[in-house]
């Protein structure tokens, strides 16, 4: 019986020696917070970087966030290269209630010539020194007196205004910005190849956007493309081309020397600089090619197409006459071009990645 009490009295003070157990949550702190134990330090951690939205590193250094893939953002909206539009035109008409996504990189304003500027007020005629206006005429210009010498009937004009004269150099007009600016397509063509934009400021020059619309017809019968919607896109990869791509887009062919290491046609390899002359009529169908040439009178080793060059689907075509390349026989122009085709006994076909460039 004593052994009995005395074990019970060494368990009673055995319980009065521990610490409390943990609080129940809502109790144990003015805040209702869980107040967590000593081993629940790392745990807390790991909510914390989980709360951030990151795991916590080996270094206790936060990932760094995702770069979002440019290709995957396209394919997500299902957009196409601006020039694919130019191609496609026929089934992206605002008229027609159609729509569609293009992307590119935004270009320069538009220019087009403003108005002419107001006629200046003529000056009034000189009188003669020591006469004023609203002085009569003296004696020798008398009502019915006859003119001078220097005035005289039948005297030839001064050298001045000499028969024949040549007219004064001619003003160029003065260019104002359009509503429009350049959508470049950055996918090929090497900034050659874009379309009008209808932007209104939505995105500023150097952006890459998706811009949702249709193409419409301006009062000038001009195609410009009337965005509803323009979201900002990742930068494009950079380009491999070493050629400058113009300032802005453009069919018009510029004119330039020879860079150094281009070959002639008859010897090209694939990405080679490329001269040559066109030798053949121009192609009937976008993407029916140039046949070139080293020079004019020697037979077609190369079937070229130049950028954006190829065949709208149905063969509904829509590409307004400043959108097609314009090349002359016998004169020579040089392209970078990318991989040859071989066709067995037909000439290889090629695509050119720059805009012909005319050799003066």
């Amino acid at each position: 019986m004593v052994r009995a009490l005395v074990a019970a009295v060494v368990a009673c003070a055995a319980c009065q020696g521990q610490p409390a157990g943990p609080a129940a949550v809502g109790s144990g702190s003015a805040s209702g917070a869980a107040v967590p134990g000593p081993g629940d330090a790392g745990a807390s951690d790991a909510r914390a970087s989980a709360a951030a939205g990151r795991e916590p590193d080996a270094g206790g250094k936060p990932d760094e966030p995702e770069a979002a893939d440019p290709g995957r953002v396209i394919s997500e909206l299902g957009a196409v290269p601006a020039w694919q539009a130019v191609v496609d035109r026929a089934q992206l008409l605002g008229r027609r209630g159609q729509h569609g996504v293009v992307y590119g990189r935004v270009g320069p304003a538009i220019l087009v010539p403003g108005p002419p500027p107001p006629p200046a007020a003529p000056a009034p005629a000189a009188l003669g020194p020591g006469v004023d206006a609203g002085v009569p005429p003296g004696p020798a210009v008398a009502a019915g007196a006859p003119p001078g010498p220097a005035v005289a009937a039948g005297a030839p004009p001064g050298p001045a205004v000499a028969a024949g004269a040549p007219p004064g150099p001619a003003v160029a007009p003065r260019l104002v910005a359009s509503p429009y600016v350049w959508l470049v397509d950055d996918t090929e063509g090497n900034g050659s190849l874009g379309i009008r934009i209808a932007l209104g400021g939505k995105a500023k020059e150097g952006d890459r956007i998706a811009a949702g619309g249709a193409w419409q017809l301006d009062a000038e019968r001009r195609w410009f493309w009337k965005p509803d919607a323009v979201q900002p896109l990742p930068a494009a990869p950079p380009s491999d081309l070493k050629e400058p791509p113009p300032p802005a887009p453009s069919h018009a062919i510029a004119t330039g020397d020879l860079p150094p290491g281009a070959r002639t046609a008859s010897v090209a390899r694939d990405n080679d600089l490329v001269y040559f002359q066109i030798v053949g009529l121009p192609p009937v169908t976008d993407g029916d090619g140039w046949q070139v040439a080293d020079q004019l009178g020697s037979p077609t080793v190369l079937v070229m197409n130049l950028p954006g060059e190829r065949p709208s689907y149905g063969g509904q075509d829509m590409r307004a006459a400043d959108e097609r390349w314009q090349l002359r026989r016998g004169q020579t122009y040089w392209v970078r071009i990318g991989k040859l085709h071989r066709r067995g006994d037909k000439p290889p076909a090629v695509n050119a990645r720059t805009a012909p460039i005319r050799v003066p």
